[in-house]
């Protein structure tokens, strides 16, 4: 498969995953923990990438920061928070598409 132009020689294409709604609930973690929000999940991204070259035993990587127990429930509320929001920008993507159809 050749690399488009767009991307550099040191990335892969993007792929994309299905999480589900603990998607959300990680970037509210993240944001929590002292993040600032990333609205195209950059922050998200980066945090599964360290994630995964600790998990592969790359050398230098580090074991990622979990969230404290005690911000459980703060997660909670802000994943729901955020969801809604995408779910809002979503339907009103859809509106716009149906109305120039």
């Amino acid at each position: 498969m050749m690399t488009p132009s767009y991307l550099k020689d040191t990335h892969t294409p993007p792929r994309q995953v299905r999480i589900g709604d603990e998607w959300y609930e990680f970037q509210a973690a993240l944001e929590l923990m002292g993040g600032s929000p990333v609205g195209g999940g950059s922050e998200r991204a980066e945090n599964l990438r360290e994630y995964i070259s600790w998990f592969l035993r790359k050398p230098g990587a580090t074991q990622p920061k979990r969230p404290p127990a005690e911000l459980a429930e703060a997660i909670k509320k802000r994943g729901a928070e955020i969801k809604r929001d995408a779910e809002k920008k979503a339907a009103a993507r859809s509106r716009t598409t149906q109305k120039k159809a």
